[in-house]
């Protein structure tokens, strides 16, 4: 039992999210990426209190202008402002929206592979990704593994439209999350490369 447990992946992905709960209220200061961070989470506490419209993203270091910069689409801070309006404002939801989606992320990164590849492999693929530095991003208030995870779970759906199965929603969900990752974080496009393992797996 507890052998069938330790290989099973959604263990771990649940393991490493309780872990990583540890101290999460705790303000964006960390050595690296604060100023990233604490850039994501002033966008966000705009939306709350200047201007709620998703295209004019804010933030507090431009002086006597209005603040409004250019950055990814800021989806995201979005919904740090949406669980801000529900709960009242606190730095940290970032931290938290960021983990639950990186450990989905994770979920449909194993279910994708588990398609393509032996059980064995699909395992150990996530585990090496669960110990990467998805471990330290996951759980930061930035969109990398955000993006990521939405392009996952994206591919996946897409994947299943290639297979014909329930077409129409798979083909809705792929673009829907295939573009909303994409956007987040424009380096991750480079995911999309995956896309030619379906290639090959349909010639």
């Amino acid at each position: 039992m507890t052998k069938t447990i330790i290989k099973d992946y959604r263990f771990w992905v649940l393991a490493f999210f309780v872990l990583r709960l540890y101290a999460i209220t705790n303000p964006p200061l960390e050595v690296a990426h604060n100023w990233r961070q604490t850039t994501v989470t002033m966008a966000a506490r705009n939306f709350l209190e200047t201007d709620h419209n998703i295209l004019f993203p804010r933030i507090d270091i431009a002086g006597e202008k209005t603040g409004v910069t250019g950055m990814e689409f800021p989806l995201l801070n979005y919904i740090i402002y949406l669980f801000s309006l529900l709960f009242g404002y606190a730095h940290w939801y970032g931290r938290l929206i960021n983990l639950i989606f990186s450990s989905a992320g994770l979920i449909y990164f194993h279910k994708l592979l588990s398609k393509y590849f032996n059980p064995n492999v699909a395992f150990n693929a996530a585990f090496v990704l669960l110990f990467s530095v998805w471990f330290t991003y996951s759980r930061k208030i930035m969109p990398d593994t955000f993006s990521m995870s939405l392009l996952f779970i994206g591919f996946y759906h897409g994947s299943n439209y290639l297979d014909r199965k329930n077409s129409l929603a798979n083909l809705l969900l792929y673009f829907l999350f295939s573009l909303a990752g994409a956007l987040s974080k424009l380096p991750s496009v480079y995911l999309f490369s995956i896309l030619l393992i379906f290639y090959f797996n349909k010639a």
